[in-house]
């Protein structure tokens, strides 16, 4: 695992070893990436399981000004420590070790313009969290939701007038769907 371009270009990560969590390998996350926006002014960013933290770090690199990651596994917030650390951005990190419900109600004053969604396969919350982000307005308008899961179980989206699918990319047994939030409603 490691940071793709940006100040922190060709930097390796830690990552948690065994089954826990599967990081977004590197080509699906270079195209993330490319349809978001190679490099960012500012933002914030918000990583609701963040595994090794390599999402919101790549958002780093790349400009984004900080980064709320929330991580309910105790080992994957180690590494996560880590990283933030091995690459000295301390200062442009929040940490949240708590489950992804409880890191919402927390940050429920912060508006986000990049929000990455990639809970265990197991979990269907997708939607669910979507929808808690719209109707609490966490959201800047134009702000991107990069959701990831397993191929073929894409959760239709809700909030349809407000979230715009962008772009939607399969590479093996993944699938990552990418949102634009528009405030104002489409029209019909």
């Amino acid at each position: 695992m490691r940071i793709i371009t940006g100040k922190h270009k060709s930097r390796v990560l830690k990552t948690l070893e065994g089954n826990n969590t599967r990081p977004m390998m590197d080509k699906m996350k270079e195209s993330v990436f490319n349809t978001i926006g190679p490099y960012f002014d500012g933002g914030l960013v918000l990583d609701l399981f963040g595994g090794s933290g390599a999402l919101s770090l790549e958002s780093l690199s790349r400009g984004a000004d900080h980064a709320y990651i929330n991580e309910l596994n105790r080992e994957a917030m180690q590494i996560i420590k880590y990283n933030v650390s091995l690459l000295k951005e301390d200062d442009n990190v929040t940490l949240i070790n708590s489950d992804y419900k409880v890191a919402l109600k927390r940050l429920g004053d912060v508006k986000f313009d990049y929000v990455f969604l990639d809970p265990p396969y197991r979990m269907h919350v997708v939607n669910e969290i979507c929808d808690y982000l719209v109707n609490n307005n966490m959201l800047e308008d134009k702000c991107f939701i990069i959701c990831h899961y397993v191929k073929g179980e894409t959760e239709i989206i809700r909030n349809a007038q407000k979230l715009k699918l962008i772009k939607n990319y399969c590479y093996g047994k993944s699938e990552v769907a990418i949102y634009e939030y528009e405030e104002k409603e489409n029209e019909v």
